[in-house]
């Protein structure tokens, strides 16, 4: 039985026009956090291992979730060898033996999908994000404090904004919407910039699936909600649970 979020996205028509074949899954769940869970770090050990003895950042910047986001940002204007997509961060941290940082289970678990679907993912506590959330193309006077970075230039990059202001894109996500250690209420955003040509609805499907399964596994996620966006119309496909 399906569930529609209580978070709305709309998809402006100027982004719509300029990046076609975006979609995004938006997952709402009910979950327990906790600061660490030594489970869930063993799967991520796993994927970062693969990594390591697999990928360079030539060959990281090829994996096909990784690709399309990397072309979005070239053809909004913005160089995405600076402005890199979250996936490609964690990713490079790990060829470069940086290790990843331990925040609190849901981010970890948020930092897994990502590795092992490519797709730059956003955690947000849900009580802090506005009802109407609106996708559009970052401008000049658009800024927010990123975790960890301060106000940041978002201008020229795929913007989240609520009644508040902005607050995501796929690069950062802000301090004001972050993940909490007593988070229960969570929203997640899958974005994809996957061409249709390859089969960039099954990928998405995909990964939604394996998300809801990871919460479910390490979450206790309860209440779960799934639905689907498409940069021209307004949803993809069926939610599901």
């Amino acid at each position: 039985m399906s569930n529609p979020t209580e978070h709305i996205l709309t998809i402006d028509t100027d982004f719509a026009a300029k990046l076609p074949h975006f979609a995004m899954a938006m997952i709402e769940a009910k979950i327990v956090n906790s600061p660490y869970l030594p489970e869930l770090q063993r799967e991520i050990d796993r994927e970062t291992a693969r990594i390591a003895l697999s990928d360079t950042p030539e060959s990281i910047k090829k994996q096909v979730a990784i690709n399309g986001t990397r072309a979005a940002y070239r053809q909004l204007g913005k160089d995405p060898n600076r402005y890199r997509p979250a996936a490609e961060q964690l990713r490079r941290r790990i060829v470069a033996r940086k290790g990843l940082y331990n925040i609190n289970a849901a981010v970890d678990l948020g930092n897994l999908l990502s590795l092992i679907s490519g797709y730059s993912v956003g955690l947000f506590h849900a009580p802090e994000v506005g009802k109407q959330v609106l996708l559009r193309i970052g401008r000049e006077e658009d800024t927010f404090t990123g975790i960890g970075r301060g106000a940041l230039n978002v201008a020229n990059l795929p913007l989240y904004c609520d009644e508040k202001g902005p607050f995501a894109n796929p690069t950062s996500d802000s301090e004001r919407t972050k993940v909490r250690p007593n988070t229960a209420n969570l929203l997640l955003f899958i974005n994809s910039f996957v061409p249709p040509e390859l089969d960039s609805k099954t990928l998405l499907s995909d990964a939604a699936s394996m998300a809801i399964d990871l919460l479910k596994r390490f979450l206790n996620a309860t209440d779960i909600s799934l639905q689907y966006y498409l940069a021209q119309d307004s949803l993809l496909l069926p939610s599901g649970k």
